[in-house]
């Protein structure tokens, strides 16, 4: 059994290319191409199919695709078990995140762990919620921040309540108003932010009786308040995306007001790495301490 040709394999299948999956993993495309062949030859099996749109799983290789993960998963677990009965002194920690975690949240999380931990790895994997979900059901990630509440199915804890706020550029008719009324949504161009908030964006809408034919859907926050600085529209994004930004747009509280209640999750508390248990609790702790009034 060679772990590294399923790790091939599986980076192939999330990828969705061979040349992307061979840049994450380090490889040379030939060299991850041979890989491929090499796990397909020693079983007789078509596993993948290539061609101009990237790799395809076959019927084979997604009834293999499920066991590989799990041989993969116990063998993390192994390895992280052994690390735990030295000490902690090395593992990697996955987490499911998406970009204002990454940027606000997850930074000062890690420098505080790895203060106590220097020698535990992190890889973020970043997506929307719904993946998110997903990757902690399927052991993809070890632990992942989430909207709340979420599935019963994994263990999760509230972490904090993101208002939602308006932007528009500074030349709009609005801009020195205390709020911005969702009602007037309908009658501006509107840009579409799709960063993992969209369901909670869409329950607002929903909740005030708003339909929106977005303008511009657009998956990257800088471009969205770029877009809106040059009075192409306005969008809906969460407060703490437009942290650290000083671009010239105009952020106002929407009347009636929204948010998103951003979450932590794993698949089961008690079965999470020594590692990853205690990120899990730094991250929770950090939350409540930048927080808290001072």
């Amino acid at each position: 059994m060679n772990l590294s040709q399923y790790e091939v394999f599986i980076k192939a299948v999330e990828s969705g290319t061979m040349t992307q999956a061979a840049e994450e993993l380090g490889y040379t495309q030939s060299g991850l191409t041979r890989a491929i062949n090499a796990l397909e030859e020693q079983w007789n099996l078509t596993l993948l199919t290539r061609g101009r749109r990237g790799v395809q799983l076959t019927t084979e290789g997604e009834l293999l695709l499920p066991y590989i993960k799990a041989v993969l998963y116990h063998q993390r677990r192994l390895s992280e078990r052994i690390s735990e009965i030295n000490g902690l002194k090395e593992g990697i920690i996955r987490i499911g995140t998406f970009n204002s975690v990454s940027a606000q949240w997850l930074p000062g999380m890690i420098k505080n762990f790895q203060a106590d931990y220097p020698k535990i790895k992190f890889e973020l994997l970043h997506g929307t919620d719904k993946q998110i979900v997903t990757w902690l059901q399927e052991d993809q990630v070890d632990i992942g921040f989430i909207a709340y509440p979420t599935i019963p199915e994994l263990d999760a804890e509230f972490l904090y309540r993101d208002p939602i706020l308006a932007i528009f550029s500074q030349t709009y008719s609005l801009a020195k108003s205390k709020s911005f009324p969702v009602s007037n949504l309908p009658s501006l161009p509107y840009i579409a932010l799709n960063e993992g908030v969209e369901d909670e964006i869409t329950a607002i809408l929903k909740q005030n009786r708003i339909k929106l034919d977005a303008d511009f859907v657009e998956s990257d926050d800088h471009a969205v308040i770029a877009m809106v600085e040059q009075g192409l529209g306005v969008s809906l994004m969460s407060e703490m995306m437009l942290q650290g930004f000083e671009r010239k747009i105009i952020s106002l509280p929407l009347n009636p007001p929204g948010h998103r209640d951003l979450g932590i999750a794993c698949h089961n508390k008690r079965l999470l790495s020594t590692a990853a248990s205690k990120f899990y609790n730094y991250a929770c702790n950090w939350v409540r301490e930048e927080y808290s009034p001072h």
